[in-house]
């Protein structure tokens, strides 16, 4: 199972990446690996930082949708001209760009590390200012060249002309024609013929009606304007047609800059979006070191409504093994702990309070949940063991492992000694170590050892149910009994075994 399934990284990246405006950052913002650097860690977060900032004071940002600019990689790719839409898109993109450096950098009093992020980005002033003079609201601009001006004026004018005339012939043939409203048809503007009238006028018919009721009819006298127009259409083509190849040439030109402004602006999305988490969620910053120190004040766990506040602190490579019973919270600890320490390394603030401390890890390791393996034949603890067979061969130091009930799937005694070695082992290695365990032996290995910290979590006296506090340098019981009543086992049988155990303790004693 992937570490971020484990830790439930993946739900957070996956709300987080809501926030992003393009499929391009969404994508790229879930697959957002670990970083190990301690520098590299540093500099994120503050990026973070300063978009929970710009977001807090209110600092509105537009964004263009990265996703067009890939569509249109793929245009060019095949060596197809852009349209003049398309062209629009890219005007569109670099106006963008230019904007949010412009709104970054007055504003950069509350960010200035993202101010300096986007300095990289290509200018390409030139191109920028080429396309808003040629493409207009996405289409080719009557002033892009003074020749193309002329033709689009003498258009105007035949096209007046060609109307005027169809008119005068609309209102001398009033009873010969079906309506007094003009038609374009196959790029020719007719008048709408009565079919039983066409042979009665000289001219051209350009279509005609699904009944044949009526004919779309060029008259002759406007035949030679509409010619005179038609050129002039064709002039406008061909003019049109040379500015779409010259820009299209320029952009295909600059397409290595503009591919790199589009990963600059897919990862400021990104970073604005772990700010929109970090302000939704109450998120903070905390103290980052590489001595394995862990310290959380007053943690909440992201995707648990209610969740019970986690205090704890580990000193540099102390352990933390957590008793007490099934359904009390304690792998909810363990995920926490491992859930905050990749949070902080993949650019997210925590929400937990002031004084809050994360070590930043170069490795995690994870043993946790039912690893049966039907496909592969394996026991719960063989598949464990082979787990911990690949932890134990490729430990390194500055490792967090997380081991839940480690060898329960085996002997109690057997499997004590095993864990119990495994775990002497990773200690020697300097990984920081949270177990959670029911062994009466690993628990006591626990309370021995001097870089161990117990923990229970605790449970009301009054009422026995569990309040999900973690205790610390404390010793917890299982209360198997407690659980199996809780979930409806018959009162006899529970009656029966808490005769058993009282007599057990009792021979013991």
């Amino acid at each position: 199972m992937d570490l971020k399934e484990i830790t439930q990284l993946n739900q957070i990246l996956k709300t987080v990446a809501t926030y992003t405006h393009s499929q391009r950052a969404a994508d790229a913002l879930q697959a957002t690996s670990n970083q190990t650097d301690l520098a590299t860690v540093k500099h994120q977060l503050t990026l973070t930082a300063e978009a929970h900032r710009l977001l807090a004071h209110n600092v509105l940002f537009t964004y263009f949708d990265l996703d067009q600019l890939t569509a249109l990689q793929t245009k060019l790719d095949q060596g197809l001209l852009l349209n003049a839409t398309q062209l629009g898109l890219i005007s569109e993109f670099l106006t963008n760009l230019q904007r949010l450096k412009t709104t970054l950098h007055t504003h950069q009093e509350l960010a200035p590390h993202l101010d300096e992020a986007l300095q990289p980005a290509s200018h390409l002033g030139g191109l920028q200012e080429q396309l808003a003079h040629v493409i207009v609201h996405g289409k080719i601009a009557d002033d892009a060249t003074p020749k193309l001006a002329e033709i689009r004026r003498q258009m105007a004018k035949q096209r007046q002309q060609v109307q005027a005339a169809l008119t005068q012939f609309v209102q001398k043939h009033a009873h010969s024609v079906r309506s007094t409203r003009l038609i374009t048809r196959n790029d020719r503007v007719s008048v709408q013929l009565k079919a039983s009238e066409k042979h009665r006028f000289s001219g051209q018919i350009i279509d005609q009606s699904a009944t044949g009721s009526t004919v779309f009819f060029e008259p002759a006298t406007v035949a030679k304007k509409s010619a005179v127009l038609a050129g002039l259409v064709a002039d406008e083509s061909a003019e049109v047609y040379q500015l779409l190849v010259t820009l299209t040439g320029d952009v295909l030109n600059s397409w290595d800059d503009l591919t790199k402004n589009q990963d600059l602006l897919s990862q400021f999305d990104q970073i604005m979006a772990r700010g929109q988490y970090g302000l939704e969620t109450a998120s903070r910053i905390p103290e980052l070191n590489t001595d394995q120190h862990i310290k959380i004040v007053a943690g909440r766990h992201p995707l648990l409504k209610d969740a019970v506040p986690l205090d704890v602190e580990l000193n540099s490579q102390q352990g933390l093994m957590i008793t007490g019973a099934n359904s009390g919270g304690k792998t909810v600890v363990l995920k926490t702990i491992a859930l905050f320490a990749l949070m902080v390394q993949v650019g997210l603030e925590l929400p937990a309070a002031a004084g809050t401390q994360m070590a930043v890890f170069n490795q995690f390791w994870v043993d946790i949940g039912d690893n049966q393996s039907i496909t592969a034949q394996l026991s719960t603890f063989a598949a464990e063991m082979t787990t911990l067979v690949d932890m134990t061969d490729h430990i390194q130091a500055n490792a967090l492992v997380l081991l839940d009930e480690i060898g329960s799937g085996t002997d109690p005694e057997e499997g004590s000694a095993l864990s119990i070695a495994i775990i002497e082992y990773l200690r020697q290695q300097h990984a920081t170590i949270i177990a959670t365990t029911h062994f009466s032996a690993i628990k006591a290995y626990a309370v021995d050892c001097p870089t161990f910290m117990t923990a229970t979590m605790a449970f009301d006296p009054q009422t026995l149910q569990p309040t999900y506090r973690l205790l610390l340098h404390q010793v917890g019981d299982s209360e198997a009994i407690w659980l199996a009543e809780r979930l409806g086992l018959a009162q006899p049988i529970i009656a029966a075994a808490r005769q058993r155990l009282a007599e057990k303790k009792a021979s013991e004693s």
